[in-house]
């Protein structure tokens, strides 16, 4: 509630400082969304319950103010997080983010700025980021060009794990590691009915990398997880969609394809549709197909001695697999509430969602379902 209140603080000013907002009262009014969301996450050796509450807020002079927080409660195996008892243990992690930007009327351009912050927490990890974006319309809006930077900090630390799955004392102090990421994007209407988008993202990771709780079988021993300490990424995205007015259909195609310097290259082509049901209510189906190499130095297990073995990991998401999503979404605005006592939230939507995960990693097949609505006000 504290980053909500900093928000409206935050709107509230700039809608008091503005000369325009005040010599046209007509226009002066605050307008904005509130967003509550619960999502769930299952596969056989982890379960994640996480609600979440979002503000946006828009003022009449082209300020805009967003945050959000965040709870996760995620339940796994430790066994999974590479230790040798195979316990289940819980943990919480809390997520606050704040931002806000500000559009710029250029005459034929509008040139968008943008800041944001936040903050993760658990009991062993500490994550800090920030980013800054600008987003130049032209043509009436026709063609928009994106650039964001992010940089994010994180602290991580290991405590030992009792039978009964709650952490106890360190077993070693922090360790530290730093991301920076880079991404431009073009976005462009083709025509009132089709629309394109293709972007580029640069990922840099240096510090620890590797899972504190994960441990790898080298020969006869058990020794902890090692990565190397420098991460670079590439990422090409495009996007590509369709109306057809005549049915109320969306038609949606994705392609992501990724390469990094441990040898890990995705690729990821996806299909959306979005029908119109009926005035109020629209149905999504969507289907995604991932596949993926291993990393240059995965192993289930390891030969030969440690010192022979600078990186080891059996991480199974370093390892080659390929995945099948396939889900379903339906939404519904709630305007049978027009003219009841509930009437304020006649224009909330709300969107219920169910999709199934094959994949063929050692984690298993996954359920993940989702349940929120969004109040425009």
């Amino acid at each position: 509630m504290r980053f909500a209140l900093s928000a409206l603080i935050l709107v509230t000013a700039w809608t008091a400082a503005t000369p325009d907002a005040r010599a046209d009262e007509s226009s002066g009014t605050v307008t904005g969304t509130v967003e509550v969301l619960g999502n769930y996450y299952w596969e056989r050796s982890t379960r994640v319950v996480a609600p979440s509450v979002a503000l946006t807020l828009e003022g009449p002079n082209g300020g805009s103010v967003h945050a959000g927080y965040l709870v996760d409660s995620i339940t796994s195996a430790s066994q999974a997080a590479g230790v040798i008892e195979d316990v289940r243990f819980t943990e919480i992690r809390h997520q606050g983010t704040l931002g806000g930007g500000y559009e710029f009327d250029l005459g034929d351009m509008q040139l968008q700025l943008g800041i944001s912050g936040r903050v993760s927490r658990e009991p062993d990890y500490l994550s800090v980021g920030g980013s800054l974006s600008a987003a130049l319309s032209l043509a009436q809006r026709t063609t928009i060009f994106r650039l964001n930077l992010g940089y994010v900090h994180d602290e991580v630390r290991r405590f030992t794990t009792t039978s009964d799955g709650r952490m106890e004392s360190l077993t070693f102090g922090k360790r530290n590691f730093d991301a920076l990421a880079l991404s431009v994007s073009w976005e462009q209407i083709l025509s009132p009915t089709t629309y394109i988008e293709v972007g580029y993202q640069y990922g840099y990771l240096e510090g620890y990398l590797a899972n504190s709780y994960r441990q790898v079988r080298v020969a006869s021993f058990f020794v902890d997880e090692e990565h190397p300490g420098v991460r670079r990424r590439h990422t090409g995205i495009a996007h590509l969609s369709h109306f057809v007015r005549r049915t109320g259909t969306g038609l949606h195609l994705f392609y992501r394809a990724y390469l990094d310097s441990w040898d890990i290259g995705a690729l990821t082509p996806e299909a959306r549709i979005y029908q119109q049901v009926s005035r109020f209510a629209q149905l999504r189906v969507r289907y995604r197909y991932y596949r993926q190499t291993r990393s240059f130095f995965y192993e289930e297990e390891y030969e030969g001695t440690v010192e022979e073995n600078e990186f080891v990991t059996n991480d199974p998401k370093m390892s080659a697999f390929h995945s099948h999503l396939l889900g379903f979404q339906f939404g519904l605005q709630m305007a049978f509430l027009e003219r009841t006592a509930l009437d304020v939230f006649r224009r909330a939507w709300l969107d219920l969602s169910f999709e199934y995960l094959w994949q063929t990693s050692r984690f298993g097949n996954a359920v993940i379902a989702q349940a929120g609505v969004r109040v425009p006000f």
